[in-house]
């Protein structure tokens, strides 16, 4: 970090946020007033046909193109004869198309090539306001401020949210007018997800709207988005913002200091994270997050609420289909959400020159992924533009895309939009839109701004869809683009040798010294040739050694983070090796060289008056810079220490002096005695534990107990679920619409063996950890051994993850 870098950044953490962002904005006004403002000037004017144009004409930016009804022909075509499509010229600036599904995928699941970083909209924001967000981040950065906050929509959590979600929907339906036009999107949607919105952020409830009101404002620049917006407005709300936030995250922290209790909110998240516990002390960084979480848990539920019920009047088969057949909803709300697309896009910039889809990009291109268009993809969907609420394949939209940035909230939005349409069918007998929507002006936000609708209450006759004022199209693309809107009058530093990024440091360290620490454990000092000190770093934080180009290694930071000059690594050779710890043994000598990255640190630890440490084998190494820390704070604490062998042991020259340590060598006295230090829960104690994974599932066995938050482990995988005792070697999958049977044998995933059949199916980190691969079982009974779902969808049986998950039957009959 430069001198003035530094300067900046206390002036920063010293100035209120909110004043700070009234003095950027009369800087910008009066910027403005100099040279002039660079938004674009968007003017609706009537959007000529696709077939009218070259294809060097097409521009799928323009933000009038949802109301007039003109996305779905422009899209098609291009998918049709330029799925890689360049515009050079745009008010946004050029930028490449990519329409089709795979493309995307592609694209989407590639973040060396093609970079979140540093905005995920077609344009560039407002001077100012081109805030940092965790989306517009790629990892580790990204993962790091994305896993402080991922937490309140696990699987746990979303089965306690339910019952608050659908009290919540009861309170907004049961106040609802019946046969009387209102205005669903204000009196539903924003409503049911402002209320959704106050709780995740523990914002005070009866000032809920504003998060609405600031939300239109962030996604409405007209540079960014096409959206219609006054730039003055726009700053003042984001201020209001910042000083409300900022004055809810110190309430907080001084209510945590003061030992309350810590919730569960995404606030108090951020708070308890090692990577963002300071974020209030960089301000666009904290404002961009916040928006982020706004934004994300504002639009895509909004919108697929109000999405939904226009889907279900243009498809009114589909509508008596949902009502014959209420366990229809978890399928309907897959199908909304890919008929609404909420979001139609998110950009990347291209890293490097690279060719996609026989189209040469070059390096720093812009490349826009269109949600909306894979979506309504022919060579994905069958009759794609029709709403089919038992579509098979619903679930496998890219809504919320795929990879590292899939959209966090996915399960919270499919939730509340599942629990909205079973609370709508118990009380309705019809929801009936009476007059065309009106469209939200963007390119970004697939939203609506009004739509009126009329409700008839169960067991009454609703009126016959003959006599209805509003005539249907099967779908906007049909309808003659309305007449354009009259225009609207205003609304009132670097060291030498480092090679740096956006989101960590990479340098060349020299090993100055190695040693033998147990039997197959070495242990490297790492020093910057030069002399120069290395970057800070916390108990708990790792570092890649990249070993070659296509072998990097990931390893705890074992000395003293008070050492400023070196680290220190321990390593174990691993009999398995795949080729780095054998690399690191046999190449790495005294004197020689290693590319490194980092630190960061995704195994923080957390203020506490005491801690049990428990460590296997090389899981000792993170452990050693705890104890440190620990002891640095006053803590008490104690090591429960075991290993194969004492020979294999590392450092006991360091804890076998200190009375506070118990060596458990397993050839001595077996297995760790976990009981021991667990058996009775401690409200005062954190338990942190580092080793193999058997341990690691045997100590969270143990802390079962404890109270929440008391334990703490870090897998670089997914958690290993044991097999049941019923559980079968191989069984039986039939994909019933493929009408292909396959046997899955012992150590073959269930998504290998029907791809290796030629059955599609979609897949990611294939971890279990993603939700990517998802499917439908129709028949038999899963052994369910993901991450992703909750404890009442595994019991419900109806779906899996087959890239980890097996079956219980024989036979598992599933929707592929």
């Amino acid at each position: 970090m430069s001198v003035l870098d530094g300067v900046i950044n206390r002036a920063q953490a010293a100035i209120p946020m909110d004043l700070q962002v009234h003095g950027l904005h009369l800087y910008q006004r009066a910027k403005r007033a100099v040279v002039g403002d660079k938004q674009p000037t968007l003017v609706e004017e009537p959007i000529p046909d696709v077939d009218e144009l070259a294809l060097t004409e097409i521009d799928v930016s323009n933000p009038f193109m949802y109301g007039q009804g003109q996305w779905l022909p422009y899209f098609k075509r291009l998918r049709d004869e330029a799925p890689v499509h360049y515009r050079a010229s745009s008010p946004f600036g050029p930028y490449w198309s990519v329409t089709r599904y795979d493309d995307i995928v592609t694209v989407d699941k590639d973040y060396e090539t093609f970079s979140a970083e540093p905005q995920i909209v077609i344009g560039v924001p407002p001077e100012g306001l081109d805030i940092e967000m965790f989306i517009a981040m790629d990892p580790p950065r990204h993962d790091e401020q994305r896993g402080a906050v991922q937490g309140v929509v696990a699987p746990k959590n979303l089965d306690e949210m339910e019952d608050l979600i659908r009290s919540r929907v009861r309170e907004v339906l049961d106040d609802l007018p019946v046969h009387e036009p209102f205005d669903w999107l204000d009196k539903v949607s924003i409503e049911l997800t402002s209320r959704m919105l106050a709780t995740l952020l523990d914002f005070p409830y009866e000032d809920r709207r504003k998060l609405v009101y600031w939300t239109e404002l962030a996604a409405s620049s007209a540079a960014a988005t096409g959206g219609a917006t006054d730039l003055d407005e726009m700053y003042r709300g984001v201020a209001e913002m910042a000083k409300s936030f900022s004055e809810l995250w110190h309430d907080k922290a001084a209510r945590l200091a003061q030992g309350e209790e810590p919730g569960y909110d995404l606030i108090t998240l951020m708070q308890m994270s090692p990577d963002t516990k300071d974020l209030i002390n960089r301000p666009m960084e904290f404002l961009g997050n916040l928006i982020l979480l706004v934004v994300g848990g504002n639009d895509t539920t909004r919108n697929s609420m109000s999405g939904g019920v226009f889907a279900l009047n243009q498809f009114p088969d589909q509508f008596d289909r949902l009502k014959a057949d209420h366990s229809l909803v978890p399928k309907l709300v897959h199908e909304i959400i890919r008929w609404q697309t909420p979001l139609a896009y998110m950009r990347r910039i291209a890293t490097r020159d690279t060719v996609l889809n026989g189209q040469f990009i070059r390096e720093g291109d812009k490349v826009v992924m269109w949600y909306a268009s894979a979506n309504r993809d022919e060579r994905r969907f069958e009759n794609p533009d029709d709403f089919v609420i038992e579509r098979p394949n619903a679930r496998n939209h890219l809504s919320f895309g795929i990879g590292v940035h899939r959209c966090m909230g996915a399960r919270l939005a499919e939730l509340q939009l599942r629990i909205l349409w079973e609370e709508l069918l118990a009380r309705f007998e019809d929801i009936e839109v009476v007059e065309e929507p009106e469209y939200l002006q963007s390119n970004f936000v697939r939203g609506y701004t009004k739509m009126m609708v009329t409700l008839t209450p169960l067991g009454e006759q609703p009126r016959p869809r003959e006599e209805r004022p509003f005539a249907w199209g099967r779908d906007r693309a049909a309808a003659a683009a309305p007449e354009p809107a009259a225009p609207q009058p205003e609304r009132g530093g670097s060291r030498e040798g480092w090679v740096t990024s956006t989101t960590e440091s990479e340098f060349d360290l020299e090993i100055a010294a190695r040693r033998d620490v147990a039997e197959g454990v070495v242990e490297l000092t790492l020093v910057d040739p030069a002399g120069a000190g290395l970057p800070s770093w916390t108990a708990g934080a790792h570092i890649d050694l990249v070993l070659d180009a296509s072998l990097t290694r990931q390893y705890s930071l074992c000395g003293s983070a008070a050492d400023e000059t070196s680290w220190k690594v321990g390593v174990l050779r691993e009999p398995s090796s795949r080729g780095g710890s054998a690399y690191v043994h046999e190449k790495l000598a005294e004197g020689s060289t290693v590319r490194v990255r980092g630190p960061r640190n995704h195994f923080p630890l957390v203020s506490s008056p005491r801690y049990q440490f428990i460590a296997g084998g090389i899981g000792i190494t993170p452990i050693l810079a705890m104890i440190e820390a620990a002891e640095a704070r006053g803590a008490d604490w104690s090591l429960l220490y075991g290993g194969r062998s004492r020979a294999s042991m590392a450092f006991l020259d360091k804890l076998e002096s200190d009375e506070r340590v118990t060596i458990w060598p397993q050839d001595d006295s077996g297995l760790l005695d976990l009981a021991s230090v667990l058996a009775t829960p401690r409200p005062d104690t954190q338990v942190y534990c580092c080793g193999p994974g058997p341990l690691l599932d045997a100590v969270e066995e143990g802390c079962a107990s404890w109270p929440d938050g008391s334990l703490h482990i870090e897998r670089f995988a997914a958690k290993k679920v044991a097999a049941p005792e019923d559980a079968l070697d191989s069984f039986e999958v039939e994909c019933s619409r493929s009408g292909v049977t396959v046997t899955v044998p012992e150590g073959t995933s269930i998504f290998d063996a029907v791809a290796k059949a030629g059955v599609e199916v979609l897949g990611s980190c294939m971890e279990g950890i993603c939700g990517t691969c998802e499917a439908d079982v129709l028949e038999g009974t899963p052994d369910h051994r993901d991450s992703v779902l909750s404890k009442k969808e595994r019991e419900s049986g109806t779906t899996i993850m087959p890239c980890v998950s097996r079956s219980l039957s024989q036979k598992l009959v599933m929707d592929l």
